[in-house]
């Protein structure tokens, strides 16, 4: 696999894009900026669309939304330094996969493809760290 050699300069990068865009979409969510956390009266199903339907699901309580802006934002510091960059890549590989699938699971439009790219990155942080995931999963008795 070349690509894991292709420098740590590309892994530098990834981190802080990475880093960039999941502190950005923590801090939102932190802040009350994502979610609907508004009057539930006079809402439902036929008079909102399904995209904003979730968001006001999601807003229904806010602590729900802080703490997954923390687990947005957390792991995105982490990817700022070498010792937690393979813990806070791995926190954020799940984060994304979430992401993910829920974007294709409710239809989100172009956005859903861009929480597929965020997912792949952080996985590449992890799979260049292969090392410290062959730790993970190995026997300790070895």
């Amino acid at each position: 696999m070349i690509w894991f050699k292709a420098g740590s300069k590309t892994i530098l990068v990834i981190r802080l894009l990475m880093a960039v865009v999941f502190a950005f979409y923590g801090c939102v969510k932190l802040f009350g900026g994502q979610f609907y956390y508004g009057d539930w009266e006079n809402l439902s199903k036929s008079t909102v669309d399904g995209t904003s339907l979730v968001w006001l699901f999601y807003g229904y309580s806010p602590f729900y939304g802080r703490v997954s802006g923390l687990f947005e934002l957390v792991p995105a510091v982490m990817l700022l330094f070498r010792r937690t960059t393979f813990v806070g890549a791995g926190a954020l590989f799940v984060v994304g996969l979430n992401i993910t699938l829920m974007d294709f699971a409710f239809d989100y439009p172009f956005v859903k493809y861009m929480a597929t790219l965020y997912t792949v990155l952080c996985g590449i942080l992890v799979l260049h760290d292969r090392a410290r995931l062959r730790e993970v999963f190995a026997d300790p008795v070895r």
